[in-house]
């Protein structure tokens, strides 16, 4: 029977390379070992610690090339989109390497009963179960302000990415990093939610599905252990009449076919203000139609196949769905008649609640478009959904789209631009998109123990 851990490339529909699961015993010898360097760790200086950060950093940017291959290689995202998430993640390493002791250092608290203070200490063994979209990036923003802060971590990637999992221990081993400090597990997903029951584990950060993690938050809360989730999302893009055209356009482009749309924080359903409604509607299907689908080693693909069969299915499923209920396809919809799991670009319009574009998490390139009059319609819809991760606001008036920002039910509002990640701002959401937050000081302060410390006489 063949491992369900291996390599498969998507743009050629080949088994590039293929893992053993790791036992029962050597998942225990690595959490053992995380464990046991956590002792020691935890007392290495903040300049010692970011020594080894800032190594791994250095060695992925000398590995750019090699390193953004196995990302395309194993999820299909076009090559230069996959050098840019190596450098990102660089970025990242960096950020918290010069940050983390600022960010923890003690905190005075005002007291008249004497002299007060907060201390940020580590917590132990973190456990990441983390997914395929962006495979290097996802596991970077998790394991850089947590090993900066003093924890150590075991990660089980997504079973299709073995290989961008390997890398990074890889890299860590060559930067010189003690052993255990950062390992990568290669187990099925079924299995990873029991490791939560291990006592040497003291926390999980989960991104994922908003499924997965319900399973996970119960089971971290049945052992009464933190958990931060970054789930779904069916973000909205909010288009008033009065926006730049020009920035909406780069908005969709990198906002939701990007990745071919595979990302949580893509502009999944696009609210359009009827005055400006088909203008957009055509400069949009014209680029829609000309995007150049295909190889995403070869450096003009704009973009790659989907990540799987299964997702191809999934979303093949999605779009049919919703024209039987009452969508328009303008464009695409259908599988491209070549190896690999590839999808044409897709365009629907007249999409309502009760269809599958409308409701559901579309993860893929389907641009989902809605025509609205008022911008209390645009509010309603845009929260007219379980979850809340991201939003972005087009206007030209920006104390209107403040406005709008502040009664639009997410995490993140960008206005004028995608939703998007960085170093130093804070992501995550709320309602069914999970809870916690990742990357800025907030990232570094949810898996600590904030230790109040009081001096009387």
């Amino acid at each position: 029977m063949a491992s369900s851990i291996r390599t498969l490339n998507p743009a050629t529909g080949k088994i590039e390379k293929e893992f053993d699961a790791h036992t029962p015993e050597q998942i225990n010898h690595t959490i053992e070992t995380a464990h046991s360097l956590y002792t020691t760790w935890k007392k290495t200086s903040f300049e010692d610690r970011a020594s080894i950060i800032k190594k791994v950093a250095h060695k992925m940017r000398q590995q750019k090339a090699h390193l953004a291959r196995l990302i395309t290689t194993e999820m299909g995202k076009p090559v230069h989109e996959s050098e840019i998430e190596v450098d990102y993640c660089a970025n990242i390493l960096d950020y918290y390497a010069d940050h983390a002791a600022i960010f923890l250092a003690n905190k005075p608290v005002e007291t008249e009963k004497g002299q007060a203070f907060v201390v940020s200490e580590p917590i132990g063994v973190l456990l990441g179960i983390m997914p395929w979209n962006f495979p290097f990036s996802q596991i970077v923003r998790f394991i850089a302000p947590n090993l900066m802060a003093g924890n150590t971590v075991v990660l089980k990637t997504a079973s299709n990415i073995p290989q961008c999992g390997i890398a990074i221990e890889n890299l860590f081993t060559k930067a010189g990093a003690p052993k255990g400090l950062y390992s990568n597990l290669l187990l099925a997903g079924k299995d990873a939610s029991a490791l939560i029951n291990d006592p040497r584990i003291v926390g999980v950060s989960l991104t994922g599905s908003d499924a997965a993690g319900a399973s996970v938050g119960q089971i971290a809360g049945q052992n009464v252990k933190k958990s931060v989730l970054e789930l779904g999302g069916t973000d909205p893009m909010i288009v008033l009449d009065d926006a730049d055209i020009t920035k909406v356009m780069n908005g969709t482009i990198n906002g939701r076919l990007r990745n071919a749309g595979q990302a949580c924080t893509s502009s999944k359903r696009i609210l359009v203000q009827a005055g400006i409604y088909d203008a957009y509607l055509a400069k949009i299907t014209a680029h829609v139609e000309q995007l150049k689908v295909g190889d995403p080693m070869q450096a003009d693909t704009a973009m790659g196949p989907v990540s799987s069969e299964g997702a191809l299915n999934t979303l093949l499923k999605q779009v049919s769905a919703s024209v039987e209920k009452g969508a328009t396809l303008i464009t695409g919809g259908k599988r491209i008649d070549r190896p690999g799991s590839f999808m044409e670009p897709t365009i629907l319009t007249d999409l309502q609640s009760g269809m599958p574009a409308y409701d559901e998490e579309v993860f893929g390139p389907v641009v989902c478009i809605i025509k609205f009059n008022t911008i209390e319609e645009a509010i309603y819809m845009a929260n007219d959904t379980v979850y809340g991760l991201g939003a972005s606001i087009y206007s030209e008036d920006q104390e209107k789209a403040l406005s709008i920002a502040s009664q639009v039910d997410a995490g993140m509002v960008y206005i004028n631009k995608q939703v998007s990640s960085s170093p130093e701002l804070p992501f995550g959401g709320t309602k069914r998109s999970g809870y916690g937050r990742e990357l800025s000081e907030a990232g570094i302060q949810e898996f600590l123990n904030k230790k109040l410390i009081m001096v009387v006489g």
